[in-house]
């Protein structure tokens, strides 16, 4: 007899393998949505939850039903033999391991990354909120900023505009033409499957494009993704073809026949995460220098055509000696223009814009010109292993103030990594390519000073200076003209020796015209406060103890009317009699106590001066030491001082302290000033657990509090329009890059901005914009400069307080980011040791932030991961509270960043005494102490800033839809099959007897 086949074993393997693949298959289809970028609610993720339990359902029931078959099989015929038993019961054991795995981890992942599921599933109040505009209104400012920002560096001849209505054929040639870069990656990332590309702006425009290179699939386009994530990795490559694929009707002979106008575009990206020193190039050439394969294209391209035009598509500033090598004819900068920012760009080119951008960066031949070039990357500590360190040795030698005082200097410097001499005096227009604040038009203009201050007038050091600069329209096109005012401030014997740096030019002032046709003129008044000119003086001695002040010099301050920092118009001047100090009662109009040093522990080395043309290049370069000066925060990253809690001194009770029975509630304190008493009274209603959520619970979102009648409400990131990396359907408009803005020197376009973010988060039903990032453009090679206005803190914070006010009078918290020195991206999780003097610190890298939150009002601030000198900048007390709270005045909430570092999750304690408020954290990770009175002290005072934010925020309500049901329901139908696989094993081998044949 043939032996009897179980086939009741192969059910129950069946079931189990159908339900992993079940799994496997839920799991899968949600991945679309998130690497697509398609907007997915949260109700869809619930749709996937119940789709899954009820598959696993079916299968658990089946399974179920196979075993009872079995045991009844058992009962009515004895033991069967299977002669495959070892490999059924193999596939049963195997199945059940996996099963159970696959319950465990279930509970543990969710348990551990609870914040960010809560995130996927959860849905805002979108109805709340009416606002004043809509997409209409946003892809018309968003045409508006591309037009102002993008700015026409080169025009030879009169080669731009091309009138299309006499020969409208051009040859479009490059990868970056078809495939062009709309952002970089990270929180700004975005991607729309409605993007504007290069082709279609021209094609809109009135161009007709060569279609043979697609044709003849040279180049290929691959279609945009559609909605808008952050957080996509970026790639740092160029995927420029070879010129011998050009051929047939794409072969250069052929392309010239049809036009005698190539167009190239250069497309570069950057991201978070990582710096464009990351790339590594198989050709010898950095990632801001031209391929081999584009030195090529642009080599026959030269050769081929009478007109050659560029398009730089990037955010970062190349090197630009290509345009001379290769004959270019015009170049237009169009930065990242988001996904519809290209829709100026054809405009531009056929004249129906007249382009009237200015070059937010300067733009240079060889970007080891730049003094950072050589303390930046990846610098491991050699006396701690896992910690890197990077010191700013140039000092407020930043950008073009280290070109133009080198230049002023006549200096003549030696890299010290390359070996590579420069003569900034002789050989200036050989080394900058393009001064920070160039750009051209169609037309012409003239600047004259018409008024305002008089030309030697006395001031006084709280004065404010008027400059009226008349612009003219001298050409025969309409066009739009930026107006810029630089100051040359007194650079004195008491500076040289006390160490006060001075650059040549500051901007100090910008404006824009209107719309002015041939003739016209319109008159900018530019005011300029003179404590804004003032220095850092660290040496200084305030006489109470403490040092450094900020100073004006006695002498001549000159305001010159440029066309670029290093082009003057016209000039006038000012003197201030005696050298003033503002120390003591005579501190800064603008802040609440006076400034005085807190970052003496950051400094190290030797910083560049001009004295002698910068004769102390090569000594500052190679004072750099790889020893981090301290690794206490490594050795111990919660340590604090005792005093913190020695000063707490009350016994803090159960219902009289905290936890206290009120009745107050947050609409009750939206007038409330930030020191009115009334703020103890709200803060004691909350529970200790309630304290705790508020610090530990601000991965995107603000928890509920229930004693205060406080919703859940939710934040997002996205400094070109709202980039939510959970999936969900949170998908703004995303506007061009933050440089592009800055290019504009159009301060109502910054306010429009402000105010579109703040209507475009309230419709999508969010309380908090994780914007705007203000960092500083410390080399062209920092991957995040995409995000950051400039090289320039004075524009960067300009723009950027404009931008912040509005929204924040909209009722939109603004986490003006990331507070401060996260001026790379290299290391920057990596216990990156940042060093650099104090007066750069706050004439550089602070300056942005502190006229945000002066200026702009804000009420929210993210910190950032790097270490300012050897403490994570979290618990840097002199950051967070002196400086930030004490001396600028700032009210309310100070957030983490998302911190990568073990250590700095392990902080969380001191950072809360150090005027750290909550953690960004996705899946938690960091755990507050609530213990002592001191404790308690300090989350009373963290809630008290983070509830004031939320008293002058539009707060909308969010909820998070019940997604631990169904992890609960899963986890029983899984624990369903493991007992159904554990009864068929037990069934198939109990009694197990042989039949013969």
């Amino acid at each position: 007899m043939k032996k009897k086949f179980d086939r009741t074993g192969r059910r129950i393997r069946a079931c189990a393998v159908s339900t992993i693949a079940a799994i496997g298959v839920m799991g899968l289809g949600s991945v679309p949505a998130f690497a697509s970028g398609e907007p997915s609610s949260a109700q869809t993720f619930i749709n996937y939850c119940i789709a899954l339990v009820v598959v696993l359902g079916v299968i658990a029931v089946a399974a179920v039903v196979a075993v009872v078959l079995r045991a009844r099989k058992r009962i009515v015929s004895g033991f069967a033999m299977t002669k495959k038993r070892a490999a059924g019961n193999t596939v049963l054991g195997v199945g059940m391991a996996i099963l159970l795995a696959v319950a465990v981890a279930l509970n543990v992942l969710t348990g551990m990354y609870s914040a960010n599921i809560d995130s996927v599933f959860t849905e805002t109040d979108r109805d709340a909120v009416t606002v004043e505009t809509d997409k209409e209104d946003w892809f018309d400012l968003i045409d508006r900023i591309g037009s102002e920002g993008m700015t026409l560096m080169r025009n030879d001849d009169g080669t731009l505009p091309i009138n299309v209505q006499n020969n409208a054929r051009v040859n479009l040639l490059g990868a970056a033409a078809y495939n062009p870069v709309y952002s970089g990656s990270g929180s700004g990332g975005v991607h729309a499957a409605d993007s504007v590309s290069v082709v279609s702006s021209l094609e809109q425009a009135g161009f007709e494009i060569n279609s043979a290179p697609l044709d003849a699939g040279v180049y290929s386009v691959d279609q945009p993704q559609s909605g808008d994530m952050g957080f996509q990795a970026v790639s740092l490559s160029n995927d420029e073809v070879p010129v011998n694929a050009f051929q047939g009707d794409a072969s250069f002979d052929n392309m010239a026949k049809y036009s005698d106008t190539a167009i190239v575009v250069l497309g570069r990206s950057g991201g978070e995460g990582d710096d464009l020193t990351s790339y590594e190039s198989p050709d010898g050439y950095d990632y801001l220098q031209l391929s081999a394969n584009e030195r090529d294209l642009m080599q026959r391209a030269s050769e081929t055509f009478e007109k050659l035009i560029v398009v730089i598509n990037t955010a970062n500033a190349m090197e630009m000696g290509f345009l001379d090598e290769y004959n270019v004819d015009a170049c237009v900068w169009a930065g990242l223009p988001g996904p519809y920012g290209f829709s100026a760009l054809g405009k531009i080119l056929a004249g129906e814009v007249n382009p009237s951008g200015n070059l937010p960066d300067t733009w240079v031949y060889d970007n080891r010109s730049n003094p950072v070039s050589e303390n930046f990357g990846n610098q491991e500590a050699s006396n701690r292993e896992g910690s890197h360190y990077v010191d700013y040795v140039e000092g407020i030698y930043l950008g073009y103030k280290w070109y133009e005082t080198a230049y002023a200097e006549q200096a003549v410097v030696t890299n010290t990594k390359t070996g590579v001499t420069y003569d900034y005096g002789n050989d200036y227009d050989s080394i900058v390519a393009f001064p920070f604040g160039y750009g051209l038009s169609y037309t012409t203009f003239s600047q004259q000073i018409v008024g305002g201050a008089e030309n030697g007038s006395e001031v006084g050091p709280d004065d404010t200076v008027t400059v009226d600069v008349e612009v003219t329209n001298t050409g025969e096109v309409a066009g739009k003209d930026a107006v810029q005012i630089y100051a040359t401030v007194p650079y004195t014997d008491y500076d040289i020796e006390h160490g006060v740096e001075k650059s040549a030019v500051s901007l100090a002032g910008f404006g824009k015209t209107g719309e002015l046709q041939p003739g016209e003129s319109e008159t900018v008044s530019i005011e300029i406060n003179m404590e804004d000119l003032a220095s850092y003086d660290s040496s200084y001695d305030n006489g109470d103890d403490t040092q450094g002040a900020y100073m004006l010099d006695a002498g001549e301050y000159v305001l010159s009317v440029r066309s670029d920092a290093h082009t003057a118009y016209a000039q006038t001047s000012v003197n201030l009699r005696d050298q003033y100090f503002f120390s003591g009662e005579n501190k800064r109009s603008s802040d609440d106590q006076q400034a005085y040093n807190q970052f003496a522990d950051a400094a190290r080395g030797i910083y560049l001066s001009r004295q002698n043309g910068f004769a102390n290049y090569a000594e500052a370069m190679q004072s750099v030491s790889s020893e981090i000066k301290s690794t206490a925060f490594e050795d111990d990253p919660n340590a604090y001082d005792a005093a913190y809690d020695d000063v707490v001194d009350k016994t803090y009770v159960e219902g009289e302290d905290y936890a206290v029975d009120g009745d107050l509630t947050l609409a009750d304190m939206t007038d409330v000033p930030y020191d009115d008493d009334k703020w103890q009274e709200l803060v004691s209603q909350l529970t200790l657990d309630e304290l705790q959520s508020l610090v530990e619970d601000s991965a995107y979102s603000s928890p509920e509090i229930k004693s205060i009648d406080k919703p859940e409400t939710t934040d997002a990131d996205g400094p070109l329009g709202i980039a939510w990396m959970f999936g969900s359907s949170l998908t703004g408009v995303a506007y061009p890059s933050i440089p592009l803005l800055a290019a504009t020197f159009n301060q109502d376009l910054a306010n429009e901005f402000g105010s579109q973010m703040a209507d475009q988060c309230h419709t999508l039903g969010l309380t908090g914009w994780n914007a705007p990032a203000m960092n500083m453009h410390r080399w062209a090679f920092s991957g995040r400069n995409y995000e950051y206005y400039s090289e320039d803190s004075y524009l960067s914070g300009k723009m950027a307080s404009i931008v912040t006010a509005v929204a924040n009078e909209k009722g939109l918290n603004t986490y003006i980011k990331h507070f401060a020195l996260n001026d790379q991206e290299t290391e920057r999780s990596g216990r990156l040791h940042t060093y650099s003097n104090e007066q750069a610190i706050r004439e550089i890298y602070l300056k942005p932030f502190e006229m945000a939150v002066k200026d702009g009002g804000t009420t929210a601030l993210m910190n950032s991961m790097n270490f300012i000198g050897d403490d994570w900048v979290g618990t840097s007390e002199e950051l967070m509270t002196e400086v930030l709270r004490n001396e600028w005045g700032f009210r309310g909430k100070a957030v983490t960043d998302m911190p990568e570092d073990e250590l700095v999750r392990k902080s969380a304690d001191a950072a809360l005494r150090a005027g750290t408020d909550s953690w960004l954290l996705i899946g938690g990770g960091v755990d507050v102490r609530c213990e002592t009175d001191a404790d308690i002290y300090y989350l009373q005072r963290t809630a008290h800033n983070i509830l004031y934010m939320d008293s002058r925020a539009l707060l909308i309500g969010s909820t998070v839809l019940d997604w631990h049901l169904y992890v609960g329901i899963a986890t029983a139908e899984l624990g369903v099959l493991v007992v159904a696989c554990a009864a068929a094993l037990v069934l198939r081998n109990i009694g197990y007897r042989k039949h013969e044949a």
